[in-house]
């Protein structure tokens, strides 16, 4: 598959003459010598117009994206990664794209570390759901792993709902207050981390069910809605303002104001939903499963204080 961006760049299938260029802009590699990273750069473009998407502009080779098929007969994101100089410009999103429109299985997933916070942002927006968190790979620093559903021939997506939009900008406020406090710009007070302690026990009732657990959609909104009421309370014991986060972005450096409002945001959006019930009929499943990720499960809110360090 090749993808097309008249004067910036393509996206195409890697062979064994991208090798050299590739290992180039590996910051990995390059640090590496013809070490493991580059080896495995070689096997990969050693095997023809498979697992290697490149990205390629006027002065060469961009970034690069392997897809294989050895996690449970799912395709898997080995690698992805982009020269630094090309960040910010969209390759990784594209390559993305690529690795998942080309995919030839129902699933495709990925991983990455818990602080790394720009791939972590860069999944979401693409489009992929957090799946699982695996401890003990990295001391400290444990292993996110993330979903994304291929879905072949299908129209593009209809326009943001209201809904989408809100938890999308939850999301930025969220990424905002962990990223800021694992950079070091918001130190929790001691009643920071004694709320935070709080919240975990007021919602260990709602937390996490087994897929297969199957509930009534109004539990299912309740159990949404209850967050908000949790957190309008969590606010008033600390002082903190909860502020709309739809459509605005978060003012820096973020705390635990913002902390607040990203969680809230989405619980009110289950109050919304659970008054609208009965005139306008259920939400959209996807934006229904969406709000339950932002709060249930590895990598959620119900994580919380596995993102602090301090």
């Amino acid at each position: 598959m090749d993808a097309v961006d008249p004067g910036e760049f393509v996206v195409r299938r890697g062979g064994e003459s991208d090798a050299d260029a590739l290992v180039g802009i590996d910051t990995v590699a390059a640090g590496d010598g013809e070490g493991e990273r580059a080896a495995s750069i070689r096997r990969w473009c050693r095997q023809g117009l498979g697992p290697i998407f490149v990205a390629e502009g006027a002065s060469g080779p961009l970034g690069y994206c392997v897809v294989e098929y050895t996690f449970f007969d799912q395709g898997f994101v080995t690698m992805l990664m982009v020269s630094p100089s090309a960040r910010g410009r969209g390759v990784g999103r594209r390559l993305l794209d690529a690795a998942a429109a080309s995919c030839e299985t129902p699933k495709l997933f990925t991983s990455t570390n818990v602080s790394n916070r720009p791939m972590r942002r860069l999944l979401h927006r693409a489009g992929w759901q957090p799946a699982g968190l695996v401890h003990g790979l990295d001391d400290g620093d444990p292993e996110l792993f993330h979903l994304h559903r291929t879905r072949t021939g299908t129209p593009e997506p209809p326009s943001p709902t209201e809904a989408q939009t809100r938890l999308d900008s939850a999301w930025d406020w969220w990424h905002a207050a962990i990223e800021d406090a694992q950079e070091g710009r918001w130190i929790r007070t001691s009643v920071e981390r004694q709320v935070m302690d709080d919240l975990a026990a007021a919602t260990v009732g709602i937390g996490y069910l087994d897929p297969s657990v199957e509930l009534p959609l109004r539990n299912r909104l309740c159990r949404i809605a209850t967050w908000a009421g949790i957190l309008r309370l969590a606010a008033r014991a600390g002082g903190w303002e909860l502020v709309p986060v739809t459509g605005v972005t978060p003012p820096r450096p973020a705390g635990m104001a913002e902390l607040l409002s990203a969680v809230h945001a989405v619980g009110e959006q289950g109050e919304i939903w659970r008054r609208q019930l009965g005139s306008d009929g259920p939400p959209p499943p996807r934006g229904l499963a969406a709000a339950e990720a932002f709060l249930y499960g590895p990598g959620s809110v119900e994580d919380l204080r596995q993102f602090f360090y301090d």
